[in-house]
């Protein structure tokens, strides 16, 4: 169909045509000539790309741009990303000495984001990796779903860089540090990895379950190491393999009641410079032979807290200590429900109602004893901010490679979360404000792109500024004021003003002296 008139007289760029198109031929684009060619003896144009179409009676050229569904994001989330980037430089260092570039990037990455978006899917990383500040500060970081597969089982294939990314971390421990070490279940019902076992808890739960062991640093604050068990495998048999596997060799390490100073006995031995503060199940022997239930002192600083000090005959040192408030609630349990009591059995029970007795290899104050492992609560902190903050509390991969590469991520994860969890703790304006709520407070701070293609961050009020100012986000501007000038002269009334002229001489006083 040929083209009406009208549209062919429409002005447009020189050696071009148009040419109609679509069902009614009723649309009309417009092709550029690119040169010709020689068919019998004629000169036949050949027509190059569309550049530009007639609409409503004039050219439209096409924009020299791509589609918006293929443009990047002018707007990205940037203040929690920043700071989490800001804080874990010493993390993406230290993956660099196990990795190359690429490979420490991309798991560099991955642990941000399950960091500043918790319960992220790994289908979902790429997709938030292009929203946010992450892809203008690191650009170019693959993470599509089959490249974080592949990534997290090769992290988990090459198990003993992991291992000696933990002994690296666990060799800076300073020597008169408190090492907590404490494990957490976590459930796992994949029928193909060896991780996935029955736990002691699994009549209650009724799931198949992985263990996680972490180390945890009291004086930093901070995790040291980690590392995954079947889910079968008790407290007692993993300490001795976690030290020698970590080589912790340093510090002190503080453990809870499911962990045993005998499985671990050969560890210690052959690591001097490491101690151990570990508590004693509360029928053994020389709890009874030192007579640690008849207490002799309290501790400063504890209300009604009860203690015992006894050195053994191998030169370690029992400490027992007994809590009025718990051992009431302990009483208070066993009573409930019970329609007889015996006497006897209660009184003996009274002894250990509220106790605790550990045995060290370091002589120290009870008190210092006691605290070091009251302060081991801080672990228990660690995994539930692992478990319903950062929601890793299910193992959502299959491979025994896969679990042992995304359990390492989660450990980067993890300290990250604390290095801005420390953070925050510095700023007033965040004081007592949940750990997710901030980070919400964090995602209001945006950078947006303006005309000119620079990147300015999004209007935002006035408080949410200071907060960023005092996580060291923004620069905190100090106003100067000019100091005030010299003050005017205040002329007092009752001084008579000088005369400009030469004053008259009085002719009657001439000659006078």
């Amino acid at each position: 169909m040929a083209v009406p008139e009208e549209i062919r007289k429409v002005p447009r760029p020189k050696n071009t045509i148009v040419v109609a198109y679509g069902r009614n031929k009723d649309k009309y684009a417009v092709k550029s000539r690119i040169g010709c060619k020689s068919v019998n003896g004629r000169k036949i144009p050949i027509d190059g790309p569309t550049i530009g179409h007639i609409i409503d009676g004039a050219y439209v050229a096409n924009l020299d741009l791509p589609g918006m569904k293929h443009s990047d994001c002018d707007y990205r989330r940037w203040a929690d990303v920043q700071l989490c980037c800001n804080l874990s430089q010493d993390i993406l260092k230290d993956l660099r000495q196990f990795y190359d570039e690429k490979e420490a990037m991309r798991t560099y990455a991955i642990a941000v984001l399950r960091s500043v978006e918790p319960d992220i899917n790994d289908y979902e990383l790429d997709e938030t990796y292009q929203d946010t500040w992450l892809s203008v500060r690191y650009p170019g970081i693959g993470l599509s779903r089959n490249t974080v597969s592949e990534h997290i089982s090769q992290l988990g294939r090459t198990c003993s860089r992991i291992s000696k990314f933990m002994v690296m971390r666990a060799g800076r421990v300073n020597a008169d540090h408190h090492v907590v070490v404490d494990g957490t279940l976590k459930s796992d019902e994949s029928t193909v990895n060896t991780f996935s076992d029955f736990s002691r808890k699994a009549l209650k739960k009724g799931t198949r379950d992985i263990s996680v062991i972490y180390a945890y640093d009291v004086e930093t604050g901070e995790p040291i190491c980690s590392k995954a068990y079947p889910g079968n495998t008790i407290d007692i048999a993993a300490l001795g393999d976690f030290i020698s596997t970590n080589n912790v060799d340093k510090g002190i390490i503080v453990a809870d009641k499911g962990f045993s100073y005998r499985a671990a006995k050969k560890s210690f031995d052959d690591r001097p410079d490491l101690h151990f503060l570990i508590p004693l199940k509360r029928d053994s022997k020389i709890i009874r032979e030192f007579k640690m239930y008849e207490y002799n002192a309290s501790v400063p600083g504890y209300d009604g807290l009860a203690c015992r000090k006894e050195r053994m005959f191998d030169g370690k040192f029992l400490y027992s200590f007994r809590d009025p408030y718990r051992a009431m609630e302990e009483e208070r349990t066993w009573m409930a429900g019970k329609s007889d009591i015996d006497p006897r059995e209660l009184s003996e029970l009274r002894k250990e109602f509220g106790s605790i007795v550990f045995m060290s290899d370091v002589d120290m104050e009870s008190a210092i004893a006691y605290k070091a492992y009251d302060e081991r609560w801080a672990i228990e902190v660690m995994f539930m901010f692992y478990k319903d903050i950062l929601k890793f509390d299910q193992t959502r991969v299959h491979e025994d490679w896969s679990v042992i590469g995304t359990e390492f991520i989660n450990f980067l994860s993890v300290i990250m979360t604390y290095k801005m969890r420390k953070a925050f703790e510095k700023v007033p304006e965040l004081s007592g404000v949940p750990y997710n709520h901030v980070l919400k407070k964090l995602r209001r701070a945006s950078m947006m792109m303006d005309a000119s293609g620079n990147w300015m961050i999004r209007k935002i009020t006035d408080s949410d500024r200071n907060i960023l100012i005092n996580l060291g986000l923004l620069p905190r501007i100090i106003d100067v004021k000019n100091p005030r000038g010299r003050p005017k002269k205040e002329h007092s009334e009752s001084k008579t003003k000088r005369p400009r002229g030469r004053p008259r001489k009085d002719s009657s006083s001439e000659g006078e002296v």
